[in-house]
């Protein structure tokens, strides 16, 4: 399993409805301020409330324009000795874990997730713990078992 890999196209529904909810979570701030200057007269609560507006549907913005981006520079591969990690285009990152400093690897699904029918894949290291956003059960299952089996192998063949 060398080539690299996207993540299932239901991600990019899992990242909308992320934005929403921080777009939410934030107009909740903004509310809560107005309510708040609304009974107790604090001026200053007023601008929070505004500034809390202002950011959620700048956030909303921007995380919504950068859903496709994501997703087409997202990238994971795994090799015989190590599991690798891509993302960004204009900021790129390349994440190598190796194989030999796995420790765990846990499967994941939040109920946004689920509701894709996606889970998440959590590398863990001694340092250090990567995930791989969302794929399907069966290819998490899959990518859990074949980590877990190399790591297996690393350690008995370096005692």
């Amino acid at each position: 399993m060398n080539e690299s890999n996207h993540l299932p196209a239901q991600i990019k529904t899992v990242w909308r409805i992320s934005a929403i909810f921080n777009t939410l979570l934030s107009a909740g701030v903004g509310v809560a301020g107005v309510i708040i200057h609304y009974f107790f007269n604090y001026q200053w609560l007023l601008y929070a409330a505004g500034f809390f507006f202002v950011v959620a549907i700048i956030d909303f913005v921007v995380e919504m324009s950068l859903v496709p981006y994501r997703y087409s520079f997202w990238l994971y591969t795994l090799s015989d000795d190590a599991v690798e990690l891509r993302s960004g285009f204009i900021f790129r990152k390349l994440v190598s874990i190796p194989i030999a400093r796995v420790q765990d690897v846990t499967l994941s699904a939040g109920p946004i997730l689920q509701s894709q029918k996606l889970q998440e894949v959590r590398i863990t290291t001694a340092s250090t713990s990567h995930k791989i956003d969302g794929v399907k059960p069966e290819v998490g299952e899959q990518l859990r078992k074949q980590i877990m089996k190399l790591a297996v192998e690393v350690r008995n063949n370096d005692v």
